[in-house]
C-alpha cells in the first residue's frame, strides 16, 4: 500500500494508492509512506523518484553505512522500532529516505506510531509543513511509545518483585518471567540506542536547519533518559534473578541439611546393628538374656544423643 501526503493551499491531504505520485501544480508532496508494498509498488516509487530502498537484509545489518547515509542529495537511514504484535513485543526495521524535500518511509507492517503521527499532523498542521518535520515527529512519537513500553516493563517487574521477595515464590514460572523481561529490556534498549545514533547523526548534519536541531536536542535528552531507565530496569532484573537463585540455594541447602541430619542420626544405630550382626562363634553377648533390649536401648540413646547435640548447636 502506498500513501501520499501533500499540502494543497496550506492544507494537509493524503491519498491511498494515488494515480500520480509526483508533485503537481498546486500540490506539494511531502511524504510517501509504503506499508507492506508489493514489488510493483516498490519499483514504481523507486523508478519515479530515482531512489533505491534498502533490502530487508541490508536494513537489518548493524554497520554504520547501513544505518545512516548522507550525501548532497539527501539522507538514507534505517531504524529499529519496537511494536506490539499479537501480544508480543517485536522489533521492526523502518527505512527512511529524505530527498528533494520528500520523506519516503518503508515498513513491512502496520505500526501504531505511524497512525499516531498522521493524527498529530492533522491536529498540528502548521508544524508539519516539511519532510524533515514529519521525520522528527515520527521519531518523537515512537520514543513516546518506547517510554510507555519501559513503564510497562517497570510495572511488570514490580509485580514479579512482590511475588518473589514478599511471597518468596520460587516457582519455575517466576524465573521464566524474569528472563522474558530481561529479553524485552535488551530489545527496547537496542532500539533506543539505534535511535540515539540516528538522532546524533542528524544533529551533526549541516543540511538540518537550526529549528530542527533544537528539536533533535530535546529528542536526544529524552533518549538518554529512557536509556537510564532501561539500564536501571535491567540491573533490577539481574538483582531479582540473583534473589531467585539465592532462594533456590537456600531451599536446596535445607533439603541437603535434612538428609545430612537423618544420615548422621542413623549412623550409630547402623554401626551397633552391624556389630551385633556379625557371625562370629565367640561373642560374649550371644548368651546374654538382656543383650537384645540392651542393643535397642543403645541404638535409641545414640540417635537421641546426636539429635540433642544438633539442637544445642542450633543446627536444627
Amino acid at each position: 500500500m502506498i500513501r501520499s501526503f501533500y499540502l494543497q493551499n496550506d492544507e494537509l491531504h493524503w491519498e491511498k494508492d494515488p494515480e500520480t505520485l509526483q508533485p503537481t501544480a498546486g500540490k506539494n508532496t511531502i511524504w510517501i509512506d509504503l506499508q507492506a508494498p508489493s514489488n510493483e509498488e516498490l519499483l514504481r516509487v523507486e523508478h519515479e523518484f530515482g531512489i533505491e530502498f534498502f533490502t530487508p537484509q541490508e536494513a537489518a545489518e548493524i554497520e554504520s553505512s547501513s544505518r545512516y547515509f548522507e550525501d548532497s542529495t539527501g539522507f538514507e537511514a534505517n531504524s529499529a522500532f519496537v511494536v506490539l504484535d499479537k501480544g508480543n513485543y517485536e522489533t521492526r526495521q523502518i527505512s527512511f529516505i529524505l530527498k528533494d524535500g520528500i520523506l519516503f518511509t518503508l515498513r513491512r507492517t502496520e505500526m501504531k506510531a505511524f497512525a499516531e503521527t498522521v493524527r498529530k499532523m492533522k491536529t498540528f498542521k502548521s508544524t508539519t509543513t516539511k519532510a524533515i518535520q514529519i521525520w522528527l515527529l515520527l521519531l518523537e512519537t515512537q520514543i513516546d511509545f518506547d517510554a510507555d513500553f519501559i513503564e510497562f516493563l517497570t510495572r511488570t517487574t514490580n509485580a514479579v518483585s512482590k511475588k518473589l521477595v514478599k511471597e518468596q515464590s520460587i516457582d519455575e514460572e517466576v524465573l521464566i518471567r524474569i528472563t522474558e523481561l530481561q529479553e524485552n529490556t535488551i530489545q527496547i534498549r537496542d532500539s533506543i540506542v539505534d535511535k540515539q545514533r540516528l538522532v546524533s547523526s542528524l544533529l551533526r548534519s549541516f543540511s538540518v536547519e537550526d529549528p530542527e536541531k533544537d528539536r533533535l536536542r530535546i529528542i536526544i535528552k529524552d533518549i538518554n533518559s529512557l536509556l537510564q531507565h532501561a539500564q536501571f530496569s535491567f540491573e533490577r532484573l539481574e538483582y531479582l534473578q540473583n534473589t531467585f537463585l539465592g532462594l533456590v540455594n537456600i531451599e536446596q541447602n535445607q533439603v541437603i541439611k535434612i538428609f545430612t541430619v537423618v544420615t548422621v542420626v542413623f549412623m550409630p544405630p547402623t554401626l551397633i546393628a552391624s556389630i551385633y550382626g556379625m557371625n562370629f562363634k565367640v561373642m560374649p553377648e550371644l548368651e546374654w538374656m538382656a543383650g537384645y533390649p540392651f542393643a535397642l536401648i543403645l541404638m535409641i540413646t545414640s540417635s537421641m544423643g546426636f539429635l540433642w547435640y544438633f539442637k544445642r548447636k542450633n543446627w536444627l
